[in-house]
């Protein structure tokens, strides 16, 4: 079983981890069943020294590379206690007992496969059983009694380490889960951040483009007035720039300085800029708009700069006026114009909603952005002469 360094912080997923070689942890562990071994075949006076120490080593040492190898490391404890059940005295009776249950514990943390992972941890019992038959546990061990302790014993030990295998493999699940949670988020946020950068730079664009041009009708006979069309057109552009740099800071790595997204307080600066720009633009605001959370001001915000951008490309010289009225259920906004009937592209579709059809990306953006709140959205002609946009955002869930 792999894992990642994230998910390593996972107890479950810890235990199971597999070291690139071997763990100081491991080496510990054999090195002290190793001593535990070797002092009990010296206090033990029916066990002759070396076959005995051997024999301990055996069944201990291969224990430092269990979790690289579990299954061969399980095989080799077992059969070491086979051979020197076979090769022994009967008065021989030391039991690496605690090798077999951290070999069938480490088979069932390990081996992925079910059958695989049982047939190992059956193999500590059968080696076991198999010395019992040949007398090395004396007479009382080999019955039927015995065995079935011994089953229960290292049957807990597995059961165990199959519970840790579960846990790690749920741990992994979830961190690749969180993982692409995590990614998704973040395409989100690039498709906002796109959204908004259209935003920008469309509305900048077109103050700019007609701020220009009454600077260039003026230049000869009102110089004046044609400087004072060209500072609306510089600062415009600045607090684009501007704006757009904030909006790409979130795409670098680190930590950027985020400076407070618009919203609804700032519309009197963007209806003045459009006074400004040549349009007769009133704003009228109801309610306690200061409310109003973050997303939905924003979005009001954009609506508004998007509707105002297509008056001046459209009907420079119309009268806009600008209505929000915010309540704790919900937030609308109307925005109207008396520039007479135009096609701006986009269709009012059959309830009223936007058509899919429209050309242009800025009346499709608004209706995405009222969608991601619940919202409504309508727009197009309205009697007697003039357009109209109007959006109904919630504030509450459903």
């Amino acid at each position: 079983m792999t894992t990642t360094a994230g998910a390593a912080r996972h107890p479950a997923v810890a235990a199971a981890s597999v070291p690139r070689w071997t763990s100081g942890l491991d080496l510990a562990v054999a090195a002290g069943l190793a001593l535990w071994g070797l002092v009990e075949v010296a206090l033990s006076p029916g066990l002759a020294p070396v076959p005995g120490a051997l024999f301990v080593l055996a069944a201990t040492l291969p224990l430092a590379l269990r979790r690289r190898f579990p299954g061969t490391v399980t095989a080799v404890v077992a059969a070491a206690l086979v051979v020197h059940a076979a090769t022994a005295e009967p008065a021989a009776t030391f039991t690496p007992f605690p090798s077999l249950l951290l070999a069938a514990f480490t088979v069932a943390v390990h081996v992925r496969s079910l059958p695989a992972a049982v047939g190992l941890g059956v193999l500590p019992v059968a080696a076991m059983g198999v010395a019992g038959q040949l007398g090395y546990f004396g007479v009382e061990a080999a019955r039927p009694r015995s065995l079935v302790l011994l089953l229960f014993f290292v049957a807990g030990a597995w059961t165990g380490g199959r519970v840790v295998h579960h846990r790690a493999l749920a741990a992994l699940r979830a961190e690749e889960d969180s993982a692409a949670a995590a990614g998704e988020a973040v395409a989100l946020e690039r498709a906002r951040i796109a959204r908004e950068l259209h935003d920008v730079v469309a509305h900048s664009v077109s103050v700019v483009v007609l701020q220009t041009g009454a600077a260039e009708a003026f230049v000869v006979r009102d110089p004046d007035r044609a400087l004072a069309h060209l500072g609306m057109a510089r600062r415009t552009a600045a607090e684009a720039m501007r704006e757009m740099r904030h909006l790409l800071d979130v795409l670098r790595e680190g930590h950027p300085d985020y400076a407070p997204q618009p919203g609804i307080p700032r519309l009197a600066d963007l209806v003045r800029d459009a006074r400004d720009a040549g349009l007769d633009a009133e704003l009228t605001v109801d309610g306690d708009v200061d409310a109003v959370p973050d997303g939905p001001s924003l979005a009001v915000y954009r609506l508004v700069q998007e509707s105002l951008t297509n008056v001046l490309k459209h009907a420079p010289a119309a009268r806009v006026r600008v209505q929000v009225a915010a309540d704790p259920q919900e937030v609308r906004l109307v925005v109207r114009d008396d520039g007479g009937h135009r096609d701006r592209g986009v269709p009012a579709a059959p309830g009223g909603d936007l058509a899919d059809g429209g050309g242009g990306h800025g009346l499709p953006g608004m209706r995405e952005r009222v969608r991601v709140y619940g919202g409504s959205l309508t727009a197009g002609a309205v009697e007697p002469a003039g357009w109209e946009v109007r959006a109904v955002l919630p504030l509450v869930g459903p």
